[in-house]
């Protein structure tokens, strides 16, 4: 099989050759874009061979001339909504473009979008639940602003030709907020971006956190493939969020502990996930492993070593 044809297997619970895997890490470049990036990406997927590519997109937000972070309330208001082929997303747009180009096989590739909460952590500098507490009408203007521009970012990168997106989804997890805060004020705006991103056949929803949601996610629409951290401490395993979903899954292997155990222990990782994750299942780590040499070479090949037929 093709990499495309086996994770469109995958996600339909269809017979595969071998279970799909995939993997990924910061790059750490200066600037995160542009051909340096795409030439990063493309050295690690011809390397590691997954059968999908999650790029990484650590360009940061544009923000407005003059507002390098929103400090109070009264900033959200000089947001404005982006267009999402210009300035910043171009240039990942521009990035991905080269990549695409460079792939030599049919291995789908999806884009990192950071939800709504998770941007607006960004630009405020992770103080966006005190001030939604301080003005809740005027930081809801913010949120609308973000969320459109995380929309059209979304329809832009299916225009492109991407086959889907990652939504890394931030809040929706004890560690964050109550279960009620996230579902009353974040749940919809990221129901939005991933229904700006429809038309894409392969797009990933990633719950990130500890003391995860799962219900709150596994209820929104538009996507394929369910990504959360199962190893963390607090978190479900594959064998506890298997019985809840017949979404395709992906995950299964520790990345906290990634760069410290051998690569035996990411093996026996591996294969526990698998036989747990049943045909609709897709081998990969909870979130971004180390960066190397953080991560070693030998753990980083043991995913292969791991769906080997």
């Amino acid at each position: 099989m093709t990499k495309r044809e086996r994770i469109r297997a995958a996600l339909n619970g269809q017979p595969v050759d071998r279970t799909p895997y995939s993997l990924w890490y910061h790059f750490r470049l200066d600037p995160p874009v542009g051909e340096a990036m795409a030439q990063a990406e493309l050295d690690f997927y011809h390397r590691y061979d997954p059968d999908l590519l999650k790029v990484m997109h650590d360009i940061p937000y544009e923000m407005p001339e003059g507002l390098a972070l929103v400090e109070s309330p009264a900033d959200w208001s000089r947001l404005q909504v982006l267009e999402g082929n210009r300035g910043s997303f171009g240039q990942q747009l521009a990035t991905l473009k080269s990549i695409l180009a460079g792939r030599g096989d049919d291995g789908p590739v999806v884009d990192t979008v950071f939800g709504t909460f998770a941007t607006a952590e960004k630009v405020c500098g992770k103080r966006t639940l005190e001030l939604l507490r301080q003005d809740p009408e005027a930081t809801h203007r913010g949120l609308r602003t973000i969320t459109e521009s995380l929309c059209n970012y979304a329809r832009a990168l299916v225009a492109s030709g991407i086959d889907g997106i990652y939504l890394a989804i931030s809040g929706a997890a004890s560690d964050t907020m109550s279960e009620d805060e996230y579902r009353s004020t974040f749940l919809a705006y990221d129901q939005q971006v991933l229904a700006a991103a429809t038309g894409a056949w392969l797009n990933v929803a990633h719950q990130h956190g500890v003391g995860i949601y799962p219900n709150l996610v596994l209820d929104l629409q538009g996507y394929q493939v369910y990504s959360w951290s199962g190893q963390l401490e607090g978190n479900p395993g594959v064998s506890a969020i298997r019985p809840k979903t017949d979404l395709c899954l992906l995950g299964g292997v520790n990345e906290a502990t990634f760069g410290k155990v051998s690569p035996s222990e990411v093996l026996r990782q591996a294969k526990e996930a698998i036989a747990a994750g049943g045909d609709t299942f897709i081998l990969g780590p909870g979130c971004a492993v180390p960066t190397p040499p953080d991560s070693s070479d030998e753990n980083l090949k043991s995913f292969q070593a791991a769906v080997a037929a």
